[in-house]
C-alpha cells in the first residue's frame, strides 16, 4: 500500500493580494517527483482553491478576501489585513479527509507571509495530531530558524527540496528508493503536478532553474540550485502536453534568466512554437534582460504570441546599477524598447519594473526612473523593496541602521516601503503610486508627460510636491 502525502499551499496574510500567475510551482513539482517514487499525493490550496475567480486578463484574477485583525507590529499601517484564499472552515473540512495521510508537506513563499503558514501548521496539529510535519518553501530556505522557532515543524527543508524531501520521507516513514532512479539532468524531472489544481485557466512554465547574476537586491542564489537548462526539446514536449491536456493557451514563464544563451535557447523553443503552430498566449512577470532584446528575439516574440513582457528596469541611475550587478543600461532599454516596438508590439504593450525603496535611494531617482520609462512610451510596474535575508541590500539596510539584524519579517512586507521612517512612509509610498499610474495611463493613449529637454526640472519639481 502506497504511503498517502497531504501538500498543502498556505493562506496569504497581507495589505493585498492578487494571482498574477502564482501557482505553487515548487510544490508542484515537489509533487509528481514523488508520485514517481511510489507516493499518493493529496493536495489543498489555500489561495487558489474554491472562491478563486481567475476572472481577470489571461486567467489571472482575485483570491476570495476575508479582513482580519491586524497583528499588532503593523498597527500604524492604515490599511486592512487580510486572509487570502479558502476560509478556515472549508480548510479544516477538508484537511480531515486525509486522516489516512502519513506525513504532511507545506510550502512556503515571502518571509513576510508567514502567519499563513503559521496558522496551517496549528490547524494540521490540531486535527490531524499524529502526522510528521516537514516545511520547505522560500521563508523556510531564507529564515531556518525563525521557521523552527515559530511554525515549529518536526522537519524542515532548506533549498530545492525534491531530493531533500525524499530522503527525509525514506528515513520517517521507512520506505526505501533506489538512487538509480534518481534523475541526472532537468529534462529528467517529470512536469509539475497540474492536475492538483482546481479549473486552472494558465500555467507556468520554468524552462531553466537558478540564475547565473548575483545581484545585491536578489536572494535566487540562496533558493534555487545552481544555473541550469533543460533542453528546448524537452519544453516544447511539454508545451503540447499541457495544451493537449488541459486546453489552455495562457502560460507564464518563471524563468529568472529566460534570455541567457538566447541563440541555443530561449529562440530555439520560440521558433518551435511558431512551427507547431500552437496558439499560445506567454507571459513573463519575471523581469526580461533587455541588454538581450535585439530584432531577432523581439521578431521571435511578437511571432510566438509573447503577450505580457517585463522588462527589468529597476533604476535609471547607472552608479546604481553597476552597484547593484543589474543587467540592464539606461541605452540597453531604448534599444530593446526599440526593437520590440519595431517588431509590432505598441509601446504600451509594455511594463518595466522600478525600483523603490533601496538604502538610501532618494525620491529624485525613482522620480526620474519612472519619467525615464514613460517617455519610452512604456508603463512603469513599480516595484517596492524588501530586504530579503541574505542580501547585499539586506545586509546593507541593517549595518546602515536601517533595520534591525532580527525583524520581525512582517517588517519587511514590500506594501509598507519598510526602510524608511513608518510615520511618513506609507503616505510617501502611496503618492509614488499614483504618480505612476497616472503616467501608466498617459502612456495607454500615447502621450509622453515630460519633455526630455526639461527632464532635470521635472523630476525636481515632481520630487519636490511628493515629499512636501
Amino acid at each position: 500500500m502506497k504511503n498517502k502525502l497531504l501538500l498543502i499551499n498556505p493562506w496569504i496574510y497581507d495589505f493585498t493580494a492578487f494571482d498574477l500567475w502564482s501557482q505553487p510551482l515548487g510544490l508542484l513539482y515537489l509533487a509528481s517527483f514523488l508520485r514517481r517514487f511510489e507516493y499518493e499525493i493529496a493536495y489543498i490550496d489555500c489561495p487558489g482553491g474554491e472562491g478563486h475567480t481567475r476572472n481577470k486578463k489571461y486567467g489571472t484574477g482575485h483570491y476570495p478576501r476575508t479582513v482580519i485583525e491586524k497583528p499588532a507590529i503593523l498597527d500604524y499601517v492604515p490599511r486592512h489585513y487580510a486572509r487570502y484564499g479558502i476560509s478556515e472552515e472549508k480548510f479544516i473540512s477538508r484537511l480531515i479527509r486525509y486522516k489516512d495521510a502519513s506525513a504532511v508537506l507545506v510550502t512556503s513563499i515571502m518571509t513576510y507571509w508567514y502567519p499563513g503558514v503559521q496558522n496551517v501548521v496549528r490547524l494540521v496539529r490540531k486535527y490531524l495530531p499524529d502526522k510528521p510535519v516537514i516545511l520547505g518553501g522560500i521563508y523556510a530556505t531564507l529564515l531556518p530558524e525563525h521557521a523552527k522557532r515559530t511554525i515549529q515543524p518536526d522537519y524542515l527543508i532548506t533549498g530545492p527540496g525534491e531530493l531533500k524531501t525524499l530522503d527525509v520521507l525514506s528515513s520517517v516513514l521507512q520506505q526505501p528508493y533506489d538512487r538509480e532512479e534518481l534523475p541526472n539532468s532537468l529534462d529528467g524531472y517529470p512536469y509539475p503536478a497540474f492536475d492538483l489544481l482546481e479549473r486552472p485557466k494558465y500555467l507556468l512554465m520554468m524552462t531553466a532553474r537558478g540564475c547565473p547574476y548575483d545581484c545585491s537586491f536578489c536572494a535566487q542564489k540562496k533558493i534555487a540550485m545552481p544555473y541550469t537548462r533543460r533542453s528546448p526539446e524537452n519544453v516544447i514536449r511539454e508545451f503540447h502536453d499541457h495544451y493537449e491536456r488541459f486546453k489552455i493557451r495562457d502560460f507564464a514563464f518563471y524563468d529568472d534568466a529566460l534570455f541567457i544563451a538566447k541563440e541555443k535557447h530561449i529562440e530555439v523553443i520560440l521558433e518551435k512554437i511558431i512551427e507547431s503552430r500552437l496558439p499560445l498566449r506567454l507571459h513573463s512577470p519575471n523581469g526580461l534582460f533587455a541588454k538581450y532584446i535585439d530584432k531577432r528575439l523581439a521578431d521571435l516574440m511578437y511571432r510566438s504570441g509573447f503577450k505580457t513582457i517585463r522588462i527589468s528596469f529597476e533604476t535609471s541611475n547607472e552608479e546604481r546599477r553597476k552597484d547593484m550587478y543589474s543587467k540592464v543600461s539606461n541605452e540597453a532599454m531604448t534599444e530593446a524598447v526599440r526593437h520590440l516596438t519595431e517588431a509590432g508590439y505598441r509601446p504600451s504593450d509594455l511594463e518595466a519594473y522600478v525600483l523603490m525603496g533601496l538604502p538610501d535611494q532618494p525620491v529624485e531617482e525613482v522620480i526620474a526612473s519612472i519619467i525615464f520609462v514613460n517617455n519610452l512610451g512604456v508603463q512603469v510596474k513599480l516595484a517596492s523593496f524588501s530586504p530579503i535575508p541574505g542580501t547585499l541590500e539586506y545586509r546593507r539596510a541593517v549595518d546602515r541602521g536601517l533595520i534591525p539584524e532580527d525583524i520581525d519579517p512582517l517588517l519587511t512586507n514590500k506594501s509598507i516601503y519598510p526602510l524608511a521612517d513608518p510615520q511618513t512612509s506609507f503616505e510617501l509610498f502611496r503618492k509614488i503610486r499614483t504618480f505612476a499610474m497616472v503616467l501608466n495611463e498617459s502612456a495607454k493613449r500615447g502621450l509622453r508627460m515630460f519633455d526630455e529637454a526639461l527632464f532635470d526640472a521635472a523630476i525636481k519639481s515632481v520630487a519636490n510636491r511628493i515629499t512636501e
